[in-house]
């Protein structure tokens, strides 16, 4: 992880609760990969700025550009500058030759999610979206019309479940942070009795994103309980295979 700056070039409302935020960066910056993001502070933090570093989502990468969705709740300006600490995070590991990719979101926006998802549609992947509770929220406008959209229940069950599970070749799961494990252990629970015998590695992962302390691995702070090494959010994750985690 680098320690480096970004200039705010444009700011965009882009919903009631969502913002993009244009950062021109250098080109440590553009080797960024989905499922990395930017641990991010004002170069000179306002009254009121969070003590903490804020984790920032990169949604669209351009020369020298990068586009973040974060929540409108803060007001940002062009050309203020930022110091940013990245990438926060290892790349979202995608399985060999897949072809069809199943994201499942409960409870919370889209956005770590966004930047695979345009990557590997424009490489011919089918990407199926499945959206409950908050999720259901997030301005579909945003989202690549290509994108096949889901809506679930209160259960976390949507149409055609079981078909759509036996479909994927990779199935990631985004919960909100108070939910993470009870959503990701009933998932994982489906697919183990769906699939008893066609659970690779990396079939289903769970993306977790705690609110990070140090964003670099050191105070353990962001650990997640596993069935054998020691996984930490900010460094393995977020993307964790859920057969590694201890339910």
């Amino acid at each position: 992880m680098k320690h480096t700056q970004a200039l705010i070039e444009r700011v965009r409302r882009v919903s009631d609760h969502l913002q993009h935020l244009d950062l021109a960066v250098d080109r440590v910056l553009m080797q960024i990969k989905p499922g990395q993001s930017l641990f991010v502070t004002p170069q000179e933090p306002a009254a009121g700025s969070p003590y903490l570093r804020e984790q920032w989502i990169p949604v669209e990468l351009f020369p020298g550009r990068i586009t973040v969705e974060i929540p409108a709740r803060r007001v940002y300006a062009p050309g203020q500058i930022l110091s940013v600490m990245a990438p926060v995070g290892s790349p979202i590991p995608i399985r060999s030759g897949i072809q069809r990719l199943l994201l499942i979101v409960e409870g919370v926006y889209p956005t770590p999610l966004m930047l695979l998802a345009r990557q590997l549609m424009s490489g011919g992947v089918a990407v199926t979206l499945v959206l409950g509770g908050q999720a259901t929220e997030y301005p579909l406008e945003l989202l690549s019309p290509e994108i096949e959209i889901l809506r679930s229940d209160t259960g976390w069950k949507w149409p055609e479940q079981m078909d759509t599970l036996n479909w994927a070749d990779q199935v990631l799961v985004l919960a909100a942070a108070n939910r993470q494990m009870e959503v990701y252990r009933h998932l994982y629970d489906v697919l183990r009795q769906l699939r008893p015998h066609d659970l690779p590695d990396h079939l289903v992962s769970g993306l977790f994103y705690p609110r990070l302390a140090c964003g670099a691995g050191a105070c353990q702070a962001c650990e997640v309980p596993s069935n054998k090494d020691t996984l930490l959010a900010c460094s393995d994750g977020p993307a964790i295979d859920l057969k590694k985690v201890q339910f």
